[in-house]
């Protein structure tokens, strides 16, 4: 499903009959809810889990899973690791979810995780970082890297790591590679960069075509956890905590995958071409028809699955023998 001409024209894309009987899902489901991108972050955060659940039923069984905890300068850092039937430890892929620094966590993303453990075929760790108002940047990545230090040391050396997220959680994978590459430490084999926010919010002509929110994500959205997730910093206060504003040379290959209908795509096609000038390594997927956060929606729709085989293929390519 790659994009051979992905900067063409918003004017036109229109969702899939499957992204479309998901949206009234969505809306028959939320009928007397309020709105969660609105209310605050604590009830949102519940809001957003009793949203997930329906979306869950039809998630992959795994052979177990196990939870464990980080301390983190004070922090309490929840991990679940999914073991998938007929996994090959040689390689784990840790796992950020998305929710705008602000909302998400592993109960959130449960569908996902399971996804990608079953298509890739090997452990995936969900990781619950913390979340702002409460920890604004550069509170998560700090969790990350310590998470992954942790990590490393309970592996058996050779071990190699991809790491993955969506939306914030891309930004937050992207970065951590980024950072470890400047203190020239052990980078993350791969990175699996699923409709990720690599910069402010602005005025892209993916903002300008969705930014009401039509689809999901609207623009009034991503200025708020921006807001909260910068400690109330403006993002020239703070540029190191995107990284389309920091050097893209000398990273691990990535796949970074898009949403046609997602006020984030710009974000996408403007990493692509980037690493790519950086004589970095990338892959670009721009799903049609589908909106932000379509992960979740495979209940409905064939495009996560057709995303999760996308993610195998692309491991089994850059890191031979990864996927058996």
């Amino acid at each position: 499903m790659q994009a051979p001409d992905a900067m063409k024209d918003l004017a036109g894309p229109q969702p899939t009959e499957e992204m479309q009987r998901v949206m009234g899902v969505l809306a028959e489901r939320k009928k007397g809810q309020p709105d969660r991108y609105r209310v605050p972050f604590e009830q949102a955060r519940s809001l957003l889990i009793e949203e997930r659940k329906w979306w869950l039923e039809s998630a992959p069984e795994m052979t177990r899973t196990e939870d464990d905890v980080l301390d983190v300068d004070g922090r309490t850092v929840r991990m679940r690791r999914y073991l998938p039937v007929g996994a090959d430890g040689s390689t784990e892929i840790v796992y950020l979810h998305g929710g705008g620094w602000c909302v998400g966590g592993i109960e959130t993303h449960d569908a996902i995780v399971r996804g990608l453990a079953q298509a890739c075929r090997h452990p995936v760790i969900s990781v619950a970082y913390s979340l702002a108002p409460e920890f604004p940047f550069p509170a998560a990545s700090h969790d990350l890297q310590a998470l992954l230090a942790h990590l490393r040391e309970q592996r058996p050396p050779g071990t190699r790591w991809v790491v993955a997220g969506d939306s914030a959680g891309a930004n937050l994978a992207l970065l951590e590679a980024i950072r470890a590459r400047d203190a020239a430490q052990p980078m993350p084999a791969a990175l699996l960069l699923l409709y990720g926010a690599y910069l402010p919010v602005r005025d892209s002509r993916s903002y300008l075509a969705y930014g009401d929110g039509r689809f999901g994500m609207s623009r009034g959205a991503m200025e708020r956890y921006e807001h909260h997730y910068l400690g109330g910093r403006t993002a020239r206060d703070v540029p190191q905590a995107f990284p389309l504003k920091l050097p893209l040379h000398g990273l691990p290959p990535m796949l970074i995958a898009a949403c046609e209908l997602d006020v984030l795509l710009d974000d996408s096609l403007e990493l692509h071409a980037e690493v790519q000038a950086a004589g970095s390594d990338s892959v670009l997927e721009v799903y049609r028809g589908v909106g932000h956060g379509f992960l979740t929606y495979g209940r409905l729709m064939q495009a996560p699955a057709d995303a999760f085989r996308a993610m195998s293929d692309f491991l089994r390519l850059k890191l031979p023998h990864a996927v058996r």
